[in-house]
């Protein structure tokens, strides 16, 4: 592969990795860590927005949910992801938290590698623009009684 076109591939790994609720897909099947917005957690968090091509929006959340049971939510490092489906448009919002970079990094070379069949599809079928984030503050809702 070119040194090039392994560096877009890269990125594309990089933006799913990160990105309805439809599912939370650690925690909330097995009891281990679910999704938690804390500025004191040290996770890193992946926010990516997929645009499906026209029509494979179910199809992206199908290969995105199947990429997180089978192979994503065993890796080391990972917390937890979210898949969000717009309700106005294609798009496709997968938040995921992860231990740090390097894990981030181990799970693109994973799908780099052809092991996460799922989530290389997802590549194939929906264009990614994701950014790592950290938590700065969390607001809740003020209680009134």
């Amino acid at each position: 592969m070119k040194a090039n076109t392994r560096k877009i591939f890269r990125a594309v790994i990089f933006a799913a990795l990160g990105t309805v609720s439809i599912a939370s897909f650690a925690g909330a099947q097995n009891g281990s860590m679910v999704s938690s917005i804390d500025p004191n957690a040290g996770v890193l968090t992946m926010v990516n927005v997929l645009t499906p091509a026209p029509g494979k929006q179910f199809e992206t959340i199908q290969l995105l949910q199947a990429g997180m049971n089978n192979t994503m939510r065993h890796q080391p490092g990972f917390i937890s992801a979210n898949i969000h489906q717009s309700l106005n448009s294609e798009h496709v919002v997968v938040y995921a938290q992860w231990k740090d970079q390097a894990s981030v990094e181990a799970a693109a070379k994973l799908i780099q590698d052809g092991k996460a069949p799922n989530m290389a599809t997802v590549f194939t079928i929906a264009q990614p623009a994701y950014h790592p984030y950290d938590v700065v503050s969390v607001h809740p809702a003020f209680e009134t009684k």
